[in-house]
């Protein structure tokens, strides 16, 4: 890669570090051009050289922040987990135990900031994020559980809304810690969090999952396999941080 190649990319990272920044604090009505300019430290016309405007530039992060980190579940931990060529209900663990570990320690404070003010503003911007990036998340774990159904180990009404149901709510308590800041609940809950939450998901979905007069065993799912997707995850967790 040319000197020339590698100033332009390092110079973009710095914008978009900087855009996240300004529109984490200001959202996309309030964020000025300027002040993303002032804070990458680059002349206001290379933003635009690089990004066009001031919405090409916020889809921009938005992509990037999607992609990192509700890209997580991606082909390379399928790859894994199908590699282990185990049944629906251990894959359905690495799932949640993916979920889990990527929402408590990959999520980034600036894109939660970045949400609820694209929520507030309503721009609709993020609808064609999900589509692209959370939804297919959501079919991968509604494969799992409808295999599972299939072969007699689930039965469940409506296999979508259970894997909204975990996904949402493991995606809602990580980001809520703030929220209980203080209290004995955030003592409780989130003293130990990852395997708090890992253990009490698997126990909700796996009762929810239950056939009608029918045993339905948690399996154990062994720390080799925690490793092994640990490995990816971490992985991860540094391109979040670079960014």
């Amino acid at each position: 890669m040319s000197t020339q190649f590698k100033e332009s990319d390092s110079t973009k990272k710095s914008i978009l570090h900087a855009a996240k920044t300004e529109f984490a604090a200001k959202g996309f009505s309030g964020a000025r051009m300027g002040s993303i300019a002032a804070i990458a430290d680059v002349n206001q016309a290379l933003i635009h050289y690089h990004f066009g405007s001031k919405e090409n530039l916020y889809k921009a992060v938005i992509k990037k922040l999607i992609g990192d980190i509700s890209g997580i579940y991606d082909k390379k931990i399928i790859s894994e987990v199908d590699s282990w060529n185990v049944p629906p209900d251990l894959k359905l663990c690495a799932a949640i135990y993916v979920f889990v570990n990527a929402e408590l320690y990959i999520h980034d404070d600036d894109f939660n900031r970045i949400m609820a003010y694209e929520i507030a503003e309503g721009k609709g911007i993020i609808h064609e994020f999900i589509k692209e990036y959370l939804i297919p998340q959501l079919y991968s774990v509604d494969e799992i559980i409808k295999d599972g159904v299939s072969m007699g180990i689930f039965e469940i009404s409506n296999t979508m809304l259970l894997a909204i149901n975990i996904l949402t709510f493991i995606r809602d308590l990580a980001q809520g810690e703030n929220f209980f800041k203080g209290t004995d609940v955030c003592d409780e809950i989130y003293s130990n969090k990852p395997e708090i939450l890992f253990h009490f998901m698997l126990q909700y979905v796996f009762k929810a999952l239950r056939p009608d007069g029918k045993e339905l065993l948690i399996p154990d799912f062994d720390q080799d396999k925690k490793n092994k997707l640990n490995s990816i995850l971490s992985e991860k967790r540094e391109d979040i941080k670079n960014f």
